[in-house]
């Protein structure tokens, strides 16, 4: 690591590191708009370590074509909704079925109660695509038992070793892996065994799934974002296998709205092959991306940063990676990554 890259990790990891721990007490004892003037700063602080990957991001998205917006507008807004979304992590544990409703709200479910009238349970699919991870307490404290197919943030420490890997941001990952344990769901580490997420549909229950993930053995290429995207298949092959509905979902919170809108929308039958299917899903959600690139902005660069340390890379185009691991390297890296065990399990 260079010089300048251990002192931006170390700010990082420092300011992580107070809002974890002391700083939980104050986030959430502070009204929602001080929230949100609080990650405006902080999201500018980060911003001015260096943006230039997500800059690059967001020209990609367009190649050209008008932005919605000025991009320094689009990219202060990614950073802003970033720390935002960070910062609510510490208000989890304060979730419950009766305060849920003033964080966020829920549209579509119909479409969810209708998916699972059909008894062979509902995929929920999602991208990391705003504060997505709001998604478990939206349904899980409305009542639907829900299971989320993901990686424990601890496992990160594990992938990204030599690239990332701190003390503190151990610290901090742990800190985060306690917090979403509060949320009201089943949690299921993607790197381990998926028998889980095959019970879960076969109670008829809601399993939750990110399309863009980075584990899987096999993978299936799209178009994504005028761009070749590889896709792990192993969202795909559950929904074939189980019969289950899949129900495209994203979350939302523009400017001035108070809550978050968790929009669940309507089924997407299967089209007959992976490739296809996918191919089918990828159009709807990136629609949602053109309108609202500043939502997904901060997903995108985080994987072009952990490009080399990837199995498949994201998108095709990346530039080389500094220290790019082969791809047996990656995959050690990833069994690695299967083989931690929570303390408390």
């Amino acid at each position: 690591m260079s010089r300048s890259f251990k002192a931006s990790l170390l700010v990082k990891d420092l300011g992580g590191l107070f809002l974890y721990y002391p700083g939980q007490a104050m986030v959430n004892r502070v009204p929602r708009k001080a929230l949100v003037r609080a990650a405006g700063l902080g999201g500018g602080v980060v911003r001015r370590l260096g943006d230039t990957e997500m800059r690059d991001e967001l020209e990609r998205i367009y190649a050209g074509r008008p932005m919605p917006r000025p991009a320094d507008e689009i990219l202060a807004d990614a950073y802003r909704l970033t720390m935002f979304n960070e910062l609510e992590v510490l208000t989890y544990p304060a979730l419950d079925p009766d305060t849920i409703g003033d964080t966020c709200i829920v549209e579509g479910r119909e479409h969810l109660d209708a998916a699972r009238a059909r008894g062979k349970g509902a995929i929920v699919l999602i991208g990391h695509f705003g504060a997505n991870q709001m998604i478990m307490p939206a349904l899980g404290h409305l009542g639907y038992p829900m299971s989320q197919l993901s990686a424990p943030p601890p496992v990160w420490a594990e992938i990204l070793a030599e690239t990332r890997t701190t003390p503190l941001w151990r610290k901090i990952l742990a800190r985060r892996w306690e917090l979403e344990k509060r949320l009201p769901v089943n949690h299921i580490n993607v790197f381990r065994f998926l028998r889980p997420a095959f019970e879960c549909l076969a109670r008829n229950e809601v399993l939750g799934l990110a399309f863009d993930g980075g584990g899987g053995k096999k993978w299936v290429e799209v178009d994504f974002l005028g761009r070749r995207a590889n896709l792990s298949v192993q969202p795909a092959q559950i929904w074939k296998k189980t019969g289950a509905a899949l129900l495209p979902t994203y979350v939302i919170r523009e400017p001035g709205e108070a809550r978050h809108r968790v929009v669940i929308t309507e089924e997407l039958p299967w089209q007959g092959t992976v490739e296809k299917s996918y191919q089918a899903f990828v159009d709807r959600f990136q629609s949602w991306v053109y309108r609202w690139p500043e939502q997904y902005l901060h997903f995108l660069a985080m994987r072009r940063k952990v490009r080399a340390t990837d199995v498949t890379p994201f998108f095709q185009d990346y530039p080389p990676a500094a220290g790019q691991l082969t791809p047996e390297a990656a995959e050690e890296r990833l069994k690695r990554a299967g083989e931690w065990r929570d303390l408390g399990e």
